[in-house]
């Protein structure tokens, strides 16, 4: 069993022998066993996306985070939303849409987000969201969410 993931231009297959951690991090964290953490961080921990981040705070993402495979076309949240969860982008892209009044049919795509990219911070303040993010194509993104992102932002 295997997966093949597209991160930054590079096609990367992983072998999952045992489990596939895409279902492993499917579940509820209190769900994983150690080994099940395992897995999981042995597989993100060679991912280009995961290179640059502490051992320590790649763990804990194992621990903390969901895996989300959203089709094109996909709203994560609207401009004006309270956020809950913080992502990281594995695969695919997303856009950034801001509109003046809210009306997103008035919306304007500031920019585009992909693989590596980390979006979502606004769970720290309780303030609403600035824009629109939605899927532009199949995109693969790990989620975490708000409570347990403060707990990863105050130790790392």
């Amino acid at each position: 069993m295997g997966c093949v993931f597209n991160i930054n231009h590079y096609t990367t297959y992983v072998d999952f022998p045992a489990m596939n951690p895409r279902l492993l991090i499917k579940a509820r964290p209190s769900e994983r066993t150690g080994e099940d953490l395992d897995i999981i961080y042995s597989r993100l921990k060679d991912i280009k996306v995961f290179e640059k981040f502490h051992p320590m705070l790649l763990q804990q993402i194992c621990y903390y985070g969901y895996y989300e495979d959203l089709e094109k076309g996909v709203t994560l949240f609207r401009q004006g939303d309270i956020g809950t969860n913080w992502y990281t982008v594995l695969s695919g892209s997303l856009e950034v849409q801001i509109s003046e009044s809210g009306d997103l049919a008035e919306s304007v795509t500031l920019c585009t987000l992909g693989p590596g990219t980390s979006f979502g911070e606004s769970v720290l303040t309780n303030r609403p969201r600035h824009a629109t993010i939605i899927t532009r194509d199949n995109t693969e993104l790990i989620r975490v969410e708000q409570k347990d992102f403060k707990i990863l932002w105050e130790v790392y």
